[in-house]
């Protein structure tokens, strides 16, 4: 997945660069007393202890008065144990200000005390928020817990629009049919992990990354893959990668087609000295978990037990993604030329970990273009596989990925995505080492929202 774009760490960016009166950045490595405590305080910020006789107690050298809790209100980040305030004047969505910290480092729980996680973001700098297991824990109406607190316009309620009941054969069956083995077998091979038994002899895939020589084996398994299935797959080449698109007819051809979209390259910037024409990028949660996702559908439609949806199902691997979301671009621009009508895009990227800011959560985006249809598919989550838990959101909060291509040319989408990411994201690290059990669950959801969808005989 390319660079989040989360309005509160683009917005506090500014102010840090700028300067922000009365907040300083708190030090993810040291304890409150050693962050700048007098350097932000006002005067009168807090009452002066008095003895009985009502004449004022000097603070001993080095105590700190009394800090108030990550995410509580605050003013001025001489109130807040990071010595942070993310107020209304850096961004509105942080209703009578926010305590945080500047600067923490998710790789060490203490950088944002007992009562926050850390937010890594490929914006700098990460921020504190504070710990929450329900909204109860957070301040009122207009923050919400996602793990975290975080403020309630950052998120975007979906109504369930009541087109199903739970009681749908197909839907319920194609759930059914996820075969969690045979995702992480894809995922391994994808990762260089296990050797592919292509038509030539073995094949380890090293890296899937744009310039590496190698890297059309990944294609090449993808296709042996989707064809071996009985899927007919074409590859669509761009100036600076291949997309594979492969589609399965449906009992309805008017219908418009329901797209299943995932990357399949790979990058590892985030090791130190990276070579992106040597080096190894396994890319095993970004993207391969998605790649996994799409070939799960793939097989699960081939099987003569399941039921042949009206809507055809049009799977795309997209290329180029970690260089710009190249391959997503080439292909909308595609659908453009051609006046092609599609019913919506259920793209996957990074669906593989979990992290506590978002603790057994992931994301579930947007953009007001497709509410109906995302509305069909978060209640197909809810019946089908309830046990994962969605964030929704609106497209702009939710991170750039290639549903956003879509987005932006006024089409159908929605992303599934974890997020924070973890440390491997984009290192040479990124192996089913990394996966958590969350995979299985999010894989679930995506096969809900794509059996809704297929299965769906006229537009929601």
């Amino acid at each position: 997945m390319t660079q989040l774009r989360l309005r509160w760490f683009v917005t506090i960016l500014g102010a840090v660069l700028g300067g922000c009166p009365g907040s300083g950045p708190g030090d993810a490595g040291s304890d409150a007393a050693d962050i700048d405590a007098d350097a932000d305080a006002a005067p009168d910020e807090t009452p002066e202890e008095t003895e009985d006789d009502g004449t004022e107690v000097e603070d001993a050298p080095g105590e700190e008065a009394s800090r108030l809790p990550m995410g509580a209100a605050c003013t001025d980040g001489a109130q807040c144990e990071g010595l942070f305030c993310i107020d209304e004047s850096l961004d509105p969505s942080f209703v009578d200000g926010y305590c945080s910290a500047l600067y923490c480092d998710p790789g060490f729980p203490g950088s944002c005390f007992d009562d926050g996680a850390c937010f890594d973001t490929e914006i700098y700098p990460t921020l504190c928020a504070a710990l929450c297991e329900t909204d109860a824990d957070c301040r009122g109406p207009d923050y919400v817990c996602v793990g975290t607190c975080i403020p309630d316009d950052f998120t975007a309620p979906l109504a369930r629009p009541g087109l199903l009941t739970g009681t749908e054969a197909q839907p319920a069956a194609f759930v059914a049919a996820a075969d969690d083995a045979r995702m992480m077998g894809h995922v391994r091979v994808l990762a260089g992990e296990t050797a592919w038994d292509s038509p030539g002899g073995p094949v380890t895939i090293v890296s899937r990354a744009v310039g590496h020589p190698d890297r059309l084996q990944a294609a090449d398994y993808l296709e042996a893959q989707l064809t071996g299935l009985g899927w007919t797959v074409e590859r669509r080449p761009f100036a600076e990668g291949v997309n594979l698109v492969a589609e399965r007819a449906g009992t309805a051809p008017a219908l418009a087609p329901v797209l299943v979209t995932a990357h399949w390259d790979s990058i590892g910037t985030s090791t130190p000295g990276w070579n992106a024409a040597t080096d190894p990028a396994p890319g095993a949660v970004d993207n391969a978990s998605g790649v996994a996702v799409a070939l799960e559908i793939a097989a699960i439609l081939a099987d003569p037990a399941t039921a042949a949806p009206p809507r055809t199902v049009r799977i795309v691997l997209f290329d180029a993604e970690e260089v710009g979301l190249l391959g997503s671009a080439a292909y909308v621009a595609e659908l453009e030329t051609a006046g092609e009508t599609i019913a919506c895009v259920m793209n996957a990227d990074m669906i593989g970990w979990e992290t506590p800011p978002t603790a057994g959560r992931f994301w579930y985006a947007f953009s007001d273009a497709s509410r109906a249809w995302a509305a069909l598919g978060v209640e197909a989550i809810d019946l089908f596989a309830p046990e994962a838990r969605a964030i929704t959101t609106d497209f702009g909060d939710a991170g750039r990925s290639d549903g956003s291509s879509f987005w932006d040319a006024g089409r159908c989408a929605v992303g599934l995505s974890s997020w924070p990411r973890e440390p491997t994201n984009h290192t040479v690290n990124d192996t089913s080492a990394a996966f958590e059990p969350i995979f299985a669950t999010n894989a679930r959801a995506a096969l809900a929202v794509v059996a809704a969808w297929a299965y769906a005989t006229a537009d929601p």
